[in-house]
């Protein structure tokens, strides 16, 4: 009754029609979820969206028996595979850039509702979960970590411990986003991570969390210092994937 009375309205355009995942049906449309497609099985980069710009990971692709793009099949990436729920773009675009920059932790909800009905069931047997951290000056401007929010409540779900403060941005970088170089983006990150207790990882499978998979250069650079720390591997999830710039 209270439902007809006061229907629950979609964070996103603010109408009262409403799925399982919090959102109308013609905002959960359209999400464009990675696994609508075939993907890398390293980096997770979805081979049929971003074709002007992967034609030659495609191909390759297509001829290894691994599944791998050409970048991952050159062996880049220090994580053992990332994945992502969507393509960064439309709604889930504008949620993101909400919670994210503007405050508005109602998007949170939702998002995080998104990762955990759509968490991927080849990332299993982590032993706890970990941010991507913010800068301390970052952090203060606004408030919160958008990634932190995301990775608790994805570690209560999963029945894991979360360690928000294990990794650590010991220096201010650019926003990544602004950067169209993926040289440029892994000079941005180099040595701006690092562990705050060289036994605190140890043996253990860590599952990386952040809101948006570009290039990989951040989620790279984390987990090379947590490996550099002793754990045994590190996977990443994050709620979506970007074009490379």
């Amino acid at each position: 009754m209270l439902d007809i009375l006061f229907p629950k309205v979609c964070p996103s355009c603010e109408t009262a029609a409403l799925n399982s995942e919090n959102l109308c049906g013609l905002c959960f449309s359209d999400i464009r979820f990675v696994n609508n497609w075939s993907f890398c099985r390293k980096c997770g980069v979805p081979f049929g969206f971003f074709n002007s710009e992967h034609e030659d990971y495609i191909e390759q692709a297509e001829e290894s028996d691994d599944h791998l793009c050409g970048k991952c099949v050159r062996g880049k990436f220090c994580f053992e595979k990332a994945r992502s729920i969507a393509i960064y773009d439309g709604k889930i675009r504008e949620m993101i850039v909400s919670f994210k920059y503007e405050g508005k932790l109602s998007k949170g909800d939702v998002l995080v509702d998104i990762l955990i009905t759509n968490f991927p069931n080849d990332l299993d047997n982590f032993d706890c979960v970990v941010p991507v951290p913010l800068h301390i000056v970052k952090l203060r401007q606004r408030e919160y970590n958008q990634s932190a929010i995301l990775a608790n409540e994805l570690a209560k779900y999963a029945g894991v411990n979360c360690d928000l403060f294990g990794l650590r941005r010991v220096r201010e970088t650019r926003p990544q986003i602004e950067i169209s170089s993926e040289g440029e983006r892994r000079s941005n990150v180099k040595g701006a991570f690092s562990v705050t207790d060289d036994h605190k990882f140890k043996g253990k499978s860590v599952l990386l969390v952040d809101d948006v998979f570009t290039t990989g250069s951040t989620s790279d650079e984390c987990s090379k210092m947590l490996l550099n720390s002793g754990a045994y591997k590190v996977q990443v999830i994050t709620l979506t994937r970007a074009k490379r710039m």
